[in-house]
């Protein structure tokens, strides 16, 4: 299975028992689906059938974890002493590991290849995939500055808008307002950097399925973006610009999916890319409330 994003081409490959996951990711992954079988990378999953015991995961506070970074060398340690490991991934220096749910994803920046460990054989073994596949995609697309941002990509008149909103900003709502218009994604669309101009793509993650019909070739859209946004809830509707300084900041430390699992170089690409992008397009806080309309503030500003 091959998944396209933003022109990337991201193999997934299932070994073993694993392969049962196959049908549940084509749905994931629908609209995104390349039937050219070459990549640029790829990720393998297997499921560890062994219970795992000794996992280097800990709790600081005495609560489950959910996700975490994890030590490496510890990580390698770990698995050696599976009965079940083969060692058909090479764990590296720079070699990041990354635990969420019962799943263990291990990720190589110099070549943007993956290995993802299922660690519990249970009837929820398949649980973790969705997001782990997520935080996978984002350290490939970080590598060449590509990040998933949380928030809105829409598309109205051939022009793109990117409205970011943490949790309970309306993200969800505002894009099922917008229905008539093309959203790429209500939770996490892609921004890239296209030769010198900035884009939002669509994205596989979102809460509401925007994008009409269920084949939809989604991988080759794309728009580019002139104004940055961030959602604010209020009983009217208004802008207030927002300076570049203080629109870094927010965007990097709020709005960007999985920042912290990604190697230097990726967060020093993914930096330059925010920094250069907040230089260049305006940016305003967008306060909106569902009952007004907000174009013709956009429009009058």
């Amino acid at each position: 299975m091959t998944v396209n994003l933003a022109g990337t081409k991201i193999a997934i490959s299932f070994v073993g028992d694993a392969e049962k996951a196959a049908p549940l990711c084509r749905q994931y992954f629908r609209g995104f689906l390349c039937p050219d079988p070459t990549s640029d990378t790829g990720v393998t999953v297997s499921i560890l059938k062994e219970k795992y015991r000794g996992f280097p995961v800990r709790s600081t506070t005495g609560n489950p974890v959910f996700e975490h970074l994890l030590d490496t060398p510890e990580v390698a340690a770990w698995l050696k002493e599976s009965t079940e490991y083969e060692e058909d991934f090479p764990i590296r220096e720079t070699t990041i590991s990354s635990f969420c749910l019962n799943g263990l994803l291990l990720f190589n920046p110099d070549t943007a290849s993956g290995r993802l460990y299922l660690l519990d054989p249970g009837p929820g073994c398949f649980k973790p995939l969705y997001r782990l596949f997520w935080m996978y995609f984002a350290q490939v697309l970080g590598e060449t500055g590509g990040c998933f941002i949380h928030g809105v990509g829409l598309v109205k008149e051939q022009r793109g808008y990117l409205f970011m909103g943490e949790s309970g900003a309306g993200k969800s709502s505002l894009a099922g307002l917008c229905r008539k218009h093309t959203v790429f994604s209500d939770d996490s669309p892609l921004f890239y950097k296209q030769g010198d101009r900035f884009h939002i793509f669509p994205s596989p993650y979102r809460q509401l399925d925007l994008l009409k019909g269920p084949d939809r070739d989604m991988a080759g859209m794309c728009a580019e973006v002139w104004e940055l946004y961030f959602l604010m809830k209020d009983d009217t509707v208004y802008l207030e610009k927002v300076s570049n300084k203080e629109a870094v900041s927010r965007i990097i430390h709020h709005y960007i999916h999985f920042f912290l699992y990604l190697s230097a170089q990726a967060r020093s690409c993914i930096f330059n890319n925010i920094y250069e992008a907040c230089k260049r397009l305006p940016a305003y806080n967008l306060h909106f409330c569902l009952d007004r309309d907000m174009w013709s503030a956009l429009a009058g500003k």
